[in-house]
């Protein structure tokens, strides 16, 4: 593909909601303004606290919110960015995700990661394995037994890595997609969730990296897949922090007062660094200047890119309309 036809009108542009520090309405409602923008999806993320600032801040349930904003959208696809395969059982997921394709008529995007948040496991009583890989193994098991009930009309399954073994089990009615909902593989461990993401998922999704740092990733991805058709076959994605304004200078002032507002002087556990990571690479500026930013994104080989948006659910803030003016006409 020619550097011509790699800009950013071939880009899908999604939003994550802004679920920490709000309510239920604001969620949903931000997710219709998505819609009636052309946005061509809207995001949640699956935790039972918040990672940004006060662990405490209200947090709206990944599952059981992204089921109602399904039932309040017409056209905009519905994603989990990603789902912590520790938390559901397997056939529970299946069965959770399969309705909420059923109710949103085959719009949902199901992305799975590994699980990172420590604290949030021992707080609610989820054992954090480790190393990594421990996890990881679960994860890719954890995507055969959702393809398995998705697709089959009995399925059986002795569990290797999960205490789980499934006998005749089914999933009716199952999801509308065929032959399933998409799975993304969320993470960028270069010797299992890449190998992973290669051999089982539909998609990758992963963040905090500037474009130099997506086009390693996508070069592992790559040498993982069989081949180069299947290599073509996996949509990429990133997921990126964004501050916009009329002016650079207001985009920048947004930025700095995220900041000041969520992160330390110094990061000291893993979620304050993964936010260091976020803001420091987010595209920042004018619509103009975030397009431009994008279009860098796209030519290492991004095709999807999911916004976080601090201001999104701001009082007279018009964060998401800039961006949509620009980059969604």
């Amino acid at each position: 593909m020619s550097a011509a036809e790699r800009d950013t009108s071939a880009l899908d542009v999604g939003l994550i909601l802004p679920q920490y520090g709000t309510d239920s309405a604001t969620v949903r409602a931000t997710a219709l303004e998505a819609e009636r923008l052309g946005y061509d999806a809207v995001w949640l993320e699956d935790h039972f606290q918040s990672w940004i600032g006060d662990p405490r801040r209200a947090t709206q349930e990944c599952w059981t919110t992204l089921s109602a904003v399904a039932e309040a959208t017409d056209r905009v696809r519905l994603g989990t960015l990603v789902t912590s395969q520790s938390y559901r059982h397997p056939a529970l997921l299946a069965k959770m995700a399969a309705t909420v394709d059923r109710v949103s008529d085959g719009r949902l995007e199901l992305g799975l990661g590994g699980g990172w948040y420590e604290d949030e496991y021992d707080r609610f009583g989820y054992e954090f394995r480790e190393p990594p890989a421990e996890r990881l193994r679960r994860l890719a098991e954890t995507v055969e037994i959702l393809q398995g009930l998705w697709t089959q009309e009995t399925y059986s399954h002795a569990g290797e890595h999960l205490e789980i073994d499934l006998e005749d089990a089914f999933c009716e009615p199952q999801p509308v997609q065929d032959p399933h909902p998409p799975i993304w593989i969320g993470g960028g461990g270069e010797t299992f969730t890449l190998r992973y993401t290669a051999e089982l998922a539909d998609g990758w999704n992963y963040g905090t990296l500037e474009p130099e740092g997506f086009a390693e990733k996508l070069s592992v991805l790559r040498e993982h897949c069989e081949s180069e058709d299947r290599y073509d076959e996996i949509r990429k994605s990133a997921e990126l922090f964004v501050f916009v304004g009329e002016t650079t200078a207001a985009a920048e002032e947004k930025r700095e007062a995220f900041r000041t507002e969520f992160l330390p002087d110094g990061p000291g556990e893993p979620r304050e660094f993964f936010l260091s990571g976020y803001v420091e690479t987010a595209p920042t500026g004018t619509p103009e200047d975030v397009r431009e930013r994008l279009e860098a994104y796209v030519d290492v080989g991004i095709e999807e890119v999911m916004l976080a948006v601090p201001d999104a659910a701001a009082d007279g803030d018009d964060s998401l309309s800039l961006l949509a003016d620009d980059l969604l006409a």
